[in-house]
């Protein structure tokens, strides 16, 4: 991510969390206004969703350290500004998947990759976003698994937030697979 941004980054997992679907909704904001997102579809062993989200504000500055103009240039989503958020994640996205197989083993034949599909760029309420990302966990059980992560950009924290949602059926091979790590 530093390589890309041009400039020292932190990314951490910020919080693995279980929670009811009303409480889930609220993780990225609880404001009333939209938010954009760009949401990558994976598939392999496990499936998915992956989600980078940030507010207008921080994704275009996001895109101003991008295309190297002072922060405060960019004023409105333009197609350029839409491909650099695109690309942004696609390279968070992928480093993250590449951890988490690193991390896990997998009980399949096949290889154990998580594969991510393109990127694509929405503007949504929060709450409306979390709901739609959250369905398929929320009609199987009645707790959600969202995992958030945290960035820091030249030591300065940032609001955007990356989140790793597991489908209803991944998330049942996840317990499996943590269980196994104990």
């Amino acid at each position: 991510m530093a390589k890309w941004i041009g400039r020292p980054s932190v990314i951490e997992l910020d919080a693995l969390e279980q929670l009811p679907l009303e409480q889930a909704t609220t993780v990225l904001s609880q404001e009333q206004t939209p938010i954009c997102c760009c949401s990558v579809e994976f598939s392999g062993p496990l499936q998915g969703q992956m989600v980078l989200a940030f507010e207008d504000a921080s994704g275009l500055a996001l895109t101003d350290l991008l295309m190297e103009h002072p922060v405060g240039t960019n004023k409105e989503w333009t197609e350029l500004c839409i491909s650099a958020v695109l690309e942004t994640t696609n390279i968070l996205c992928c480093g993250y998947l590449n951890s988490l197989s690193q991390q896990l083993v997998f009980n399949s034949s096949s290889k154990d990759e998580l594969l991510p599909g393109p990127p694509q760029f929405q503007r949504e309420f929060a709450e409306s976003l979390m709901e739609f990302l959250l369905m398929p966990q929320a009609i199987q059980f009645d707790q959600v698994i969202v995992a958030t992560t945290r960035f820091q950009l030249n030591q300065m924290p940032v609001n955007w937030n990356l989140i790793f949602v597991p489908d209803a059926a991944s998330r049942i091979q996840l317990a499996s697979l943590l269980d196994d790590h104990a």
